[in-house]
């Protein structure tokens, strides 16, 4: 394959970039970067490296024409979700036209073809303004890397390159983290007029959740966003076969559209949690927000 964008993406994908946040140990970002900001280099793009964490930089690539002008920002993220249940993650193969391994897609690809993008318009010789290549971490989990960038670097266009089919996407949904525990009381499980078995108690927070994400998805969708929804995440409780579980805790996600808040989908669960425990007085369950994103629409022009 001949193609340099097509081979610099073999290469990102080869390396392993799962995000430490998400995975703890994962390899993070630091490889990844240094491979970008060696290319750029080699393309002659002015290269920054910006460290946002510990051995967790962002990479922003300058191709200035020299002359006065707008600027336009390519932006695109380097961590990775894990790879549990892959067998070659980071093999990049290509089989029958297709390119495979973590973040092929998401968003490699993407990365790739705005770097690829910087050596064509390189050839063309921009007469005036810049662009502002930017590959920046942690997207995948709290956006340190975006945060970071936005600090430091301002453009008067920006064109995020996720994957979206070719569409142009002018808005994305918000989403809310929760964690939600309920309470128990352990005991052996020959006991049973001690236990209080907080598994069970989580199942009826699930089945509520279960009423509510119907609920949110019948309701009128937003124009571009669609409905709102949620999803159990991860579901973590009980120590042995023979004990009754104190504690079970539930991550869940809540995606939100414009004009809904992280707060309002607080209530929501709050609402939930207050009519189990009238139905039940035995029933202890506790929920938090642990972090969020807004619902962002584009302005009109």
């Amino acid at each position: 394959m001949n193609d340099p964008c097509i081979q610099l993406l073999q290469q990102l994908v080869a390396i392993d970039s799962v995000n430490p946040s998400l995975v703890p140990g994962a390899a993070g970002e630091s490889q990844v970067a240094a491979a970008l900001a060696a290319h750029m280099r080699s393309l002659g793009l002015d290269v920054h490296v910006q460290e946002v964490a510990p051995g967790r930089p962002n990479v922003v690539g300058i191709l200035d024409s020299g002359a006065p002008g707008r600027s336009l920002m390519f932006c695109g993220h380097t961590d990775t979700v894990g790879v549990d249940g892959m067998t070659e993650p980071f093999s990049a193969a290509i089989r029958d036209g297709r390119l495979y391994g973590r973040g092929s897609q998401d968003m490699k690809s993407g990365v790739a073809a705005m770097v690829d993008a910087a050596r064509v318009l390189r050839d063309r010789r921009p007469r005036q303004g810049r662009l502002i290549v930017a590959a920046i971490i942690d997207e995948e989990f709290a956006s340190l890397g975006a945060d970071a960038l936005v600090r430091d670097w301002n453009a008067d266009a920006a064109v995020v390159t996720e994957p979206t089919d070719l569409q142009i996407g002018v808005g994305h949904k918000g989403f809310a983290w929760f964690e939600i525990e309920t309470s128990g009381r352990a005991a052996h499980g020959s006991r049973p007029k001690d236990g209080r078995d907080a598994i069970l108690r989580m199942g009826r927070v699930l089945a509520r959740l279960e009423a509510l994400d119907r609920a949110l998805q019948e309701r009128p969708p937003h124009p571009m966003m669609g409905t709102a929804s949620l999803h159990a995440s991860v579901v973590d409780g009980g120590r042995e076969w023979s004990s009754y579980p104190d504690r079970c805790r539930l991550q869940m996600e809540r995606r939100t559209i414009a004009g809904e808040s992280p707060e309002g989908a607080s209530a929501e669960i709050d609402s939930i949690l207050s009519e189990l425990g009238e139905e039940d007085s035995e029933f202890v369950a506790t929920s938090r927000l642990v972090f969020s994103r807004p619902a962002y629409e584009t302005p009109a022009a």
